[in-house]
């Protein structure tokens, strides 16, 4: 597929996606704007329509029976009242979570080779923990997320480095679940009606990798008319870089772009030829418990509201402020002059006031919300202890932990291996290609590094203990592999020095066991005579 030159935008065939990713995007923003604004405009099947053709606002007036009703964020905001809908931002926390499920600790990723080891770790105090740990959250919302090597002087000199593409930024064509090529998208500019979309598409042609660069002027759905790259300051400097078809060589003889897919299979979209093959949200399916959530939560912070205590005082009780300004009660008055009105010789005071405050239902709407959220993790393949539930345990070992988190460390092994170890390792194969071809400082000889992810919960030194004590005395276990288990931390040479000094202080104490051993088998009486006196040694 070309880079395209008009049409709809997104393209048609992605029209499924795209109206997803709207959705995702503004739960997992969580703006009250934004998810007002998504779920106003649906059509009959829930999905979101175009800015062409959404309906406008009058049409809404006095209420609507329809799609949208069905949602919390999609009915209209009551008639002379305040919108008193609120979010509860579990999405942000589910996707968040899901991410430091995988990189709590950056995964290691090593090299026999001394010059490409050295250019890995370069790498990591570049950031590229960081830049993992953002990418797999985009992942978890949105599905897919794309890892690319870049070049930019400004940023590094000597040495190109990792970027990462979320999916609502990324129209990619894939066959048997490959990535074939991808056009990557941004907007440039926006003012009412007219959008400046850049374009790049990654694409192989005759064994040689290339990027097309474009810009279009265009609608909010329309992409538009080709104008020069110099034209916008964004997109100035690619116009040194590309030739007269207005692409860019990448040097490789393959694609530059990794797709790292979050989970899978695909369900919303599985019959479509385009869209089969794309990563499973974690929010997929979730948006109506979502959206459940925040009415539980809205109907609480009403009923807060509604309990304030309100005190209802006869007329005479009341402050007049002057003829058309009506009167006044002050609660917090402590001295009260008399009153020159008619009142019932046999009426106390509290039998003239009466205080009114309402029940909060707390119990009823936590249950109602922690279930819920319970039911949105499930679904996701976390457990509801990932999110910090609270299951009444104070202390836990590593394996009550992953006992009672079974299902989101099953996720967690099922993401590490079936998308990320190889995605990691590719995309770090790629940058090391990237730099050998432009002949960067750098560049080292390019190879496929090897990629290991650490336990995300560790053992206390307690339990650890214990269990090398336990091998020790079965003799199931060295001294070099009794250390290591102690000090994952520690590298060769630190675990050397400690066997070293075990060994040492072992022997030491073999020669005092020796010595205490020989003065303890001497009989009683060897060093007295006949008489039972002790022997003078000179004798």
């Amino acid at each position: 597929m070309p880079i395209p030159t008009e049409g709809a935008w997104p393209p048609v065939e992605y029209a499924p996606a795209y109206s997803a990713y709207r959705d995702w995007d503004a739960w997992l923003d969580g703006s009250a704007d934004k998810l007002r604004a998504v779920y106003r405009w649906r059509d009959a099947s829930g999905q979101s329509l175009p800015p062409s053709q959404r309906a406008r606002s009058s049409q809404y007036a006095g209420g609507l029976v329809g799609t949208i009703s069905r949602w919390l964020w999609g009915s209209p905001p009551p008639t002379g009242a305040r919108d008193g809908r609120l979010h509860i931002p579990l999405p942000a926390d589910l996707a968040r979570t899901a991410a430091d499920l995988i990189f709590s600790e950056p995964p290691a990723i090593t090299s026999e080779t001394a010059a490409v080891q050295e250019r890995l770790e370069q790498l990591a105090e570049d950031g590229l923990h960081t830049l993992l740990l953002h990418a797999a959250e985009a992942a978890s919302a949105l599905g897919d997320v794309y890892l690319r090597p870049v070049r930019d002087p400004e940023v590094y000199s000597d040495r190109a480095f990792l970027a990462t593409v979320h999916a609502d930024g990324a129209i990619p064509v894939i066959r048997w679940g490959r990535l074939l090529e991808v056009t990557f998208w941004s907007v440039l500019a926006q003012d009412r009606d007219r959008v400046v979309r850049l374009l790049e598409h990654h694409e192989v042609v005759n064994g040689a990798g290339r990027i097309v660069h474009a810009v279009y002027e265009g609608t909010a759905d329309k992409l538009g008319r080709v104008v020069p790259l110099a034209e916008y300051t964004a997109s100035a400097h690619l116009a040194d870089l590309v030739d007269a078809d207005g692409a860019e060589p990448t040097g490789l003889d393959r694609l530059d772009v990794v797709r790292i897919p979050n989970a899978g299979p695909q369900r919303q979209w599985r019959t479509i030829a385009g869209l089969k093959y794309l990563g499973r949200s974690d929010f997929d399916g979730n948006e109506p418990i979502f959206d459940n959530l925040d009415e539980v939560w809205t109907s609480w912070m009403r009923d807060v509201r509604l309990a304030k205590g309100r005190l209802v005082v006869p007329e005479h009780m009341l402050q007049s402020n002057g003829r058309g300004q009506g009167a006044t009660f002050d609660a917090d008055r402590e001295v009260w002059s008399s009153v020159n009105t008619m009142i019932k010789s046999d009426a106390s005071l509290t039998q003239q006031i009466s205080a009114h405050q309402f029940n909060i239902r707390w119990q009823e709407h936590k249950e109602t919300a922690d279930a819920l959220v319970e039911q949105a993790l499930r679904h996701a393949g976390l457990s509801a202890q990932t999110l910090g539930g609270d299951d009444g345990v104070s202390a836990q070992t590593a394996t009550e932990v992953q006992a009672r988190e079974r299902m989101s460390f099953t996720t967690r092994g099922n993401r590490i291996s079936g998308a990320w170890r190889p995605g990691i390792a590719q995309a770090v194969e790629l940058l090391l290609e990237y730099e050998q071809a432009w002949s960067l400082a750098a560049a080292v000889t390019p190879e496929r590094p090897s990629v290991e992810f650490g336990d995300s919960v560790s053992e206390g030194p307690e339990t650890i203990a214990r269990v090398v004590q336990l091998l020790n005395a079965a003799s199931a276990i060295s001294i070099e592999t009794s250390v290591r288990m102690v000090h994952p931390d520690w590298d060769d040479d630190q675990v050397d020095e400690e066997v070293a000094r075990i060994k040492d202080d072992q022997q030491a104490a073999i020669s005092v066991e020796d010595t205490l051993g020989a003065h303890a088998g001497q009989q009683p009486g060897d060093d007295q005579d006949e008489d039972g006196q002790a022997e003078d040694p000179e004798e």
